[in-house]
């Protein structure tokens, strides 16, 4: 430190101001803490203005494009002019309502980039001014970026991380996106439905490899009904032409050589932890990159915690957001904890996919005795009503408990019913909690009791024989 040098005192600060950020900073307000956000970007992170919220507008767009409705007769089309104007109406109207919030909850918001000097200071960058900053608490929040795969040369305009496509001045004609997980899904199925020829290619076996074997099998028919080309298990992967083609083996050691006019890729995200001098600090690490933190989200110095992305584990908002409030909690001093085992994902393609709790291949592996039965949509009534009876639901409870275990679903209400499947499983819900309660008829939740009296009937089969 310079002799003389000012040092600023504050309580608490958030370092970073997307979901997990801006969430803790509102809950240590509320607590009635004095809160200082800083942050390089802008508020709401990439969530709110590059993934989470165009992802799904896009998304949304595309279904309501294709929608059909017995006697009425409408003639659709897209513009991706129209659309950018109401997507920048909705982030700025998103970004000003946290900023009304900030303000009226007393929240200091500071743009610049910060670090640590010590387990009890930190510096921070804002142009060209630069202050040290004193603390009490601290909360790391500042998420993460898109990883490249290593056949990738950054720098070329039209090979990029999958979440820029939602920022694309006109839609491609083709379009190739490399990887497997949920993001990849959302954005092909997205951009298929408004036109665009889309080919899915990774080195991976399977797609959505983690995700339930049902969810799997009826995303391939989902590829195979919208025409989307899916290249699996490749190898020596190269590019051509400045990005307007892909080289690569397939499976069976064939060449394959693809045409295309933009390659995004999704293969994982890399923690934004390295400029903040964690070091300096004494924070402890993970695997070099993401922050260990405990249940209470404290990290090795009793005064900093973190959450979000920042992390590791699922690079979800839910997940951000629920160790957010846990961390601000723990520093305030009240009693809290998160855990992943109730964690819902969701991917919004044309047909919407949702998942919670166990999957079959981690129910065997963790020892249960258990059931499985689905139902499909095709036999519920109201997706006939509205039109939309692909996909089906599955349930995976315990044998001998009869307590729900895992609940994955693909099709029309999927979002929805996986708020009751997420909430049933904190509870450690039985058979008996979905199948006593009335469902509404018709309704999407008849299929999700359906598949519950599919698993009772299944035991009164084994024991009679």
């Amino acid at each position: 430190m310079v002799v003389g040098e000012i040092i600023h005192e504050k309580d608490v600060v958030v370092i970073g101001a997307g979901p997990a950020g801006y969430e803790a900073a509102l809950r240590l307000a509320k607590h009635g803490r004095d809160v200082t956000m800083v942050d390089r970007s802008q508020s709401g992170g990439e969530c709110l203005h590059k993934g989470c919220i165009p992802s799904k507008l896009l998304a949304s767009s595309a279904r309501k494009l294709k929608e059909t409705a017995p006697g009425v007769t409408i003639a659709s089309s897209f513009s991706m002019e129209k659309w950018h104007s109401e997507k920048n109406r909705i982030i700025d109207s998103m970004e000003k309502g946290l900023e009304m919030r900030f303000k009226s909850s007393n929240i200091d918001c500071v743009k610049g980039n910060a670090a640590f000097l010590s387990s009890e200071r930190i510096g921070v960058e804002q142009g060209e001014k630069f202050e040290v900053w004193s603390f009490n608490d601290v909360i790391i929040a500042t998420g993460s970026r898109s990883i490249s795969p290593s056949f990738i040369s950054i720098g070329q305009e039209n090979i990029f991380p999958v979440e820029q496509l939602y920022a694309l001045s006109s839609l491609p004609n083709r379009l190739v996106i490399f990887g497997a997980d949920y993001l990849t899904v959302e954005a092909a199925s997205t951009f298929r439905s408004l036109g665009a020829e889309v080919t899915i290619v990774t080195d991976q076996e399977t797609v959505l490899s983690e995700w339930d074997e049902s969810i799997q099998r009826e995303c391939k028919r989902q590829f195979k009904k919208q025409k989307i080309q899916v290249f699996r298990g490749v190898s020596d992967c190269s590019v051509k032409d400045h990005g307007l083609g892909l080289i690569f083996r397939n499976h069976n050691g064939e060449n394959v050589e693809l045409e295309t006019e933009i390659i995004a890729y999704s293969i994982g995200r890399a923690s934004n932890s390295d400029s903040l001098g964690l070091d300096q600090a004494g924070i402890n690490l993970e695997d070099e990159e993401y922050i260990h933190i405990s249940e209470g989200c404290e990290t090795s110095i009793p005064t900093i915690y973190a959450c979000g992305d920042v992390t590791g584990g699922p690079s979800l908002a839910a997940k951000g957001i629920k160790q957010a409030k846990t961390a601000a909690d723990r520093c305030c001093g009240i009693k809290a904890a998160f855990t992943l085992d109730c964690l819902p994902q969701v991917i919004q393609t044309q047909t919407p996919i949702a998942s919670v709790g166990l999957t079959e291949k981690e129910a065997k592996e963790a020892g249960y005795e258990f059931i499985t039965a689905s139902s499909s949509m095709q036999a519920n009534g109201y997706a006939m009503v509205m039109g939309h009876t692909e996909g089906r639901i599955k349930v995976i409870r315990d044998r001998e408990s009869h307590v729900l275990l895992g609940f994955h679903a693909v099709g029309a209400g999927a979002v929805e019913l996986i708020e009751k499947a997420t909430l049933a499983l904190e509870m450690g819900a039985r058979d008996e909690d979905f199948i006593y309660p009335y469902s509404p008829h018709p309704g999407y939740g008849e299929a999700w009791t359906e598949a519950v009296e599919m698993t009772v009937e299944s035991v009164v089969e084994t024991k009679v024989r």
